[in-house]
């Protein structure tokens, strides 16, 4: 994938953005924790991953809608909190807070261009807790809500949704475990975390501020990557956008 765009100058503005978000979050007792490639970044990097273009936080299920409430009241005015109240063609499971000063495509997600604001996106994800014998259920739900609501807005096809349907309800079925074992749950990939691996939350700094995250990063980015110390060859190491244009 060919881009062209100051992959700094991107970061620069998520950093602002994120401080924004954790600054309400924090100020309303609101936990949250640093996600994805961005607890990668902190961890193995001390910051960014260098060719990263976006920021990820983990919200918890039982304070989840609070968040989106103080955050639709208190988000600065350069910024969009996106989710289905505020978007009428929303889908995703989880919100995005979204800069109103840039304009960005993404070969690679071309569905997201169906949404109203295409600026520089900070992720909220929903995780929420359960036992690890409930997960399976849980994920094929998640999945096929997700296409349901593609489906409904004329996204998909129905054939296109029953095929998909079909795949996640075999996997459910293969991926089904007895066990009482509480987990966080997320309802896409690897998919959860273990309490005792997230809390308490310690502080990790990128770039001027000290984010929250887990307790024991090693395992969360070992499950989900593998060998996360290692960089990926050369060719892999792009960014998601093709392009930001700032306004």
């Amino acid at each position: 994938m060919e881009f062209s765009f100051d992959v700094k100058r991107v970061q620069d503005r998520l950093l602002e953005m994120a401080k924004a978000i954790a600054t309400i979050l924090e100020k309303n007792n609101i936990p949250y924790e640093i996600a994805f490639g961005t607890l990668l970044g902190a961890v193995r990097h001390g910051g960014f991953i260098p060719w990263d273009d976006d920021f990820d936080f983990f919200l918890f299920d039982d304070t989840y809608e609070q968040a989106m409430d103080v955050l639709a009241r208190e988000l600065p005015k350069d910024m969009f909190l996106e989710n289905e109240k505020s978007e009428p063609k929303y889908f995703h499971a989880w919100a995005h807070v979204k800069d109103m000063n840039s304009e960005c495509k993404c070969e690679h997600y071309p569905q997201d261009e169906l949404y109203s604001h295409h600026g520089v996106s900070v992720d909220l994800y929903k995780i929420k807790k359960m036992t690890l014998g409930n997960f399976a259920q849980f994920r094929y739900e998640q999945a096929v809500a997700y296409i349901e609501r593609r489906k409904q807005l004329g996204f998909i096809t129905d054939e296109d949704f029953e095929k998909r349907r079909a795949s996640y309800e075999e996997r459910k079925n293969k991926d089904a475990v007895q066990s009482d074992r509480e987990i966080l749950a997320y309802p896409f990939d690897i998919g959860m975390q273990y309490p005792e691996d997230v809390f308490p939350l310690k502080r990790y700094k990128i770039g001027d501020y000290e984010f929250w995250g887990p307790q024991n990063p090693d395992h969360i980015l070992t499950m989900r990557y593998g060998d996360y110390m290692s960089l990926p060859p050369e060719e892999a190491r792009i960014p998601h956008y093709n392009s930001v244009i700032f306004k």
